[in-house]
């Protein structure tokens, strides 16, 4: 009688010889595809979208196999002829989902080749906390956007150009009241004030309360739409927000603004950042019982 373990690699490698890897290759990306399509539509818009979507399929496909050839041609012709109306709707949602597949650092499975911060980008978070500090001090009104890979080109072109090295001083008079750039958003790009008096673009966000002012609305506006750093001075309290990736966090001490931004900028890159769905499957290689593996190493040795 031959051993358990012996008879389990039999059947295992059976097994392996009827499977078609091209097929699991095909089924593997495909399921990634989604499941990233799902982690980009989920809190927005989209995703009661994609409920719907999922509703019509799954009863146009009980109509064809009932007969229903009207009800099925029916559906059919209007998920065709959405696809269209789909593109124009959800045009923010797309942008932001192809410009994150479009950035410039290389990232396979959540690794980035980046890791620790410059000297330079030091510099620009220590001259932006001072001046953050101040104006929040002075509840003097700012809205600081901070490019990283998505270029902010577009936004830089709707206000006055500067060109000028970031400073605690410079920021706290471009947005003293007095000054004719106060009103609108400043760009930075490296170390390099690009512009000010930018318009920034509102959040589309319709659940927002309307005590939510316009600068925390434009720089969730531009937060929903690119990877920049918009930082919120409130004009009315002294409060300091920072909006990122579609979200807005408050920040109660202007030297914990500096942390956020290091933390943001340096992160370390790696095995730490692997991506939900990988660090679920390493999870679940983990998990699977040791002897199991070990008895299966030593049949495949004596096969």
């Amino acid at each position: 009688m031959p051993l358990p373990s012996v008879s389990f690699a039999l059947h295992f490698k059976h097994l392996l010889r009827q499977v078609d890897l091209i097929a699991l290759l095909d089924i593997l990306l495909v399921a990634t595809a989604i499941y990233y399509l799902l982690a980009l539509a989920r809190g927005t818009r989209a995703m009661q979208l994609l409920k719907g979507l999922a509703i019509l399929l799954a009863v146009m496909k009980i109509a064809q196999f009932l007969g229903m050839d009207t009800l099925y041609w029916f559906i059919s012709q209007a998920l065709f002829a959405s696809a269209v109306v789909l593109v124009i709707l959800f045009q923010p949602e797309l942008r932001a989902a192809l410009d994150q597949l479009g950035r410039s650092h290389l990232e396979i499975l959540g690794f980035r080749l980046q890791n620790g911060v410059s000297a330079a980008q030091g510099r620009v978070i220590e001259e932006i906390t001072r001046a953050v500090q101040g104006m929040a001090a002075a509840r003097t009104g700012a809205l600081i956007a901070v490019e990283r890979a998505t270029g902010l080109e577009d936004i830089a072109a709707t206000g006055t150009p500067l060109n000028a090295k970031v400073s605690a001083e410079l920021l706290g008079a471009i947005f003293y009241p007095g000054n004719p750039l106060h009103d609108g958003g400043v760009v930075i790009k490296g170390d390099t004030i690009e512009a000010a008096a930018c318009i920034l673009p509102l959040s589309s966000d319709d659940g927002l309360p309307r005590t939510v002012g316009t600068r925390h609305r434009a720089a969730l506006g531009l937060s929903e739409t690119t990877d920049a750093l918009i930082i919120v001075v409130s004009e009315e309290t002294g409060n300091i927000s920072l909006a990122r990736e579609g979200t807005m966090t408050s920040i109660l001490q202007p030297r914990l603004l500096a942390d956020e931004l290091r933390s943001i900028f340096g992160r370390a890159q790696g095995a730490a950042r692997l991506r939900p769905f990988a660090r679920q499957v390493g999870k679940a290689a983990k998990n699977l019982p040791r002897t199991t593996l070990g008895s299966l190493r030593a049949a495949l040795k004596k096969s």
